[in-house]
């Protein structure tokens, strides 16, 4: 995906990109000829970045679809949270009717 790319990370310095799967990416940096996997793409929303303007972009709208995506997911898991807390209230209620 965007492997041989150059990047930049705030405390190893520059590196290359070895390999990208979508969910991990895997860099060589040059200072120690140390290899590091992170997560992809959320380590570019603040330890990394690409030399190379049109990755960095592409990774910039990947962010916003990761981003977009777990606030839909958040979103779902407070309405599932919201509604089972509504059905242990009934619950509640019919236990109390019944005594």
């Amino acid at each position: 995906m965007f492997e041989n790319e150059k990047v930049n990370h705030v405390k190893f310095g520059e590196g290359n990109v070895l390999e990208c799967d979508g969910t991990h990416i895997k860099i060589v940096f040059y200072t120690q000829n140390l290899e590091k996997t992170f997560s992809y793409p959320g380590v570019f929303e603040k330890f990394l970045n690409f030399h190379n303007q049109d990755a960095q972009a592409r990774v910039a709208e990947e962010l916003t679809s990761a981003k977009a995506e777990e606030l839909r997911i958040n979103n779902m898991k407070r309405l599932l949270y919201m509604e089972a807390e509504k059905r242990r209230k009934q619950e509640r209620l019919l236990k109390q009717k019944k005594k």
